[in-house]
């Protein structure tokens, strides 16, 4: 519908006078004929009626003055709404994840940087499968992702992000080692590193370059336990908690535990090494220059905020 036609056409319903409306209008007298018409056609009514040569409106035109001068506040709206987009929105694509931890402060985000600068508007664009990692930051998959670190790396100072890439401690999350009755550890009480000696430890292809990267191998060793690390292919993370992990072992961040049913499970035990204690240092990573935009900014003090 051409909102042009329908402001034409409330200055003829207020006049009831085709030359009249034409002048206050600036268009010539047939081209208001022809967009009345045009605007008749197109909602299926007849707005005004003929009588002696005098022009009236119709009860479906009287009743069309109201929903017209609505559409028109409506269209006003949506015009000063989108001429300050530009430099008033923004739209972050952000990992989901097994531990939507940033999906909730983020959400939180939004709604406090709405509060305090209501004209400033932040889309959240979920990206699916294991995409939070420094990578889908770097390539441009994700604008802020989630990372971990391990207990042992827990200083920001010492973590090590990439140039150009910045970011502050959202929490800590202890992490189990996993295993199913298969195991011929399964049944004893107590473990500690060394009965993990010439084991293999497999992951989910999203974490295996952190547990590389942060030593958990060389850790393991340091207690008398060489060990394999490697990734596991896998669909989904209910693939990989769902698996029979024989002889080897997993991992499975606490959080995970009961949402998997791991704890239920008769053929599943997570535990920790009495002697190694491991927990992730989760970061909220992001690029340098994503905070040259204002709102990205002020989204990610918001953030800060929520994380503190």
């Amino acid at each position: 519908m051409d909102t042009r036609h329908v402001e034409e056409f409330l200055i003829l319903s207020k006049t009831l006078n085709y030359t009249t409306a034409a002048q206050e209008a600036f268009i010539a007298r047939p081209t208001l004929v022809e967009h009345i018409a045009e605007l008749e056609g197109e909602i299926g009514c007849v707005l005004f009626s003929k009588c002696e040569g005098k022009l009236s409106l119709t009860p479906i035109g009287r009743r069309f003055v109201r929903t017209a001068s609505l559409l028109l506040d409506r269209v006003e709206c949506i015009v000063e709404e989108y001429r300050s987009l530009p430099d008033n929105f923004l739209s972050v694509r952000i990992a989901s994840t097994n531990l939507p931890w940033l999906e909730s402060y983020a959400y939180k985000a939004c709604r406090a940087l709405r509060e305090r600068s209501p004209k400033k508007i932040v889309e959240i664009v979920s990206v699916a499968g294991p995409s939070s990692t420094v990578d889908a930051l770097l390539d441009g998959s994700n604008d802020i992702v989630v990372s971990g670190f391990k207990s042992w790396r827990k200083d920001s100072s010492k973590a090590p992000f990439p140039d150009g890439v910045s970011g502050f401690r959202l929490q800590s999350e202890p992490v189990m080692l996993l295993m199913t009755e298969g195991n011929p550890l399964f049944a004893k009480k107590n473990l500690q590193a060394v009965d993990l000696d010439g084991a293999d430890i497999v992951l989910p292809p999203d974490i295996y370059r952190s547990y590389i990267r942060d030593g958990v191998a060389e850790r393991l060793r340091e207690r008398g336990a060489v060990v394999t690390i490697r990734p596991l292919s896998f669909g989904d993370h209910f693939e990989y908690f769902a698996g029979d992990f024989s002889e080897s072992f997993g991992v499975v961040p606490a959080t995970l535990i009961p949402r998997f049913g791991i704890d239920r499970r008769a053929e599943c035990r997570a535990f920790e090494l009495e002697d190694l204690r491991i927990s992730t240092e989760f970061y909220v990573l992001y690029r340098d220059d994503f905070l040259e935009d204002e709102t990205a900014s002020l989204f990610v003090e918001e953030l800060k905020a929520m994380a503190k």
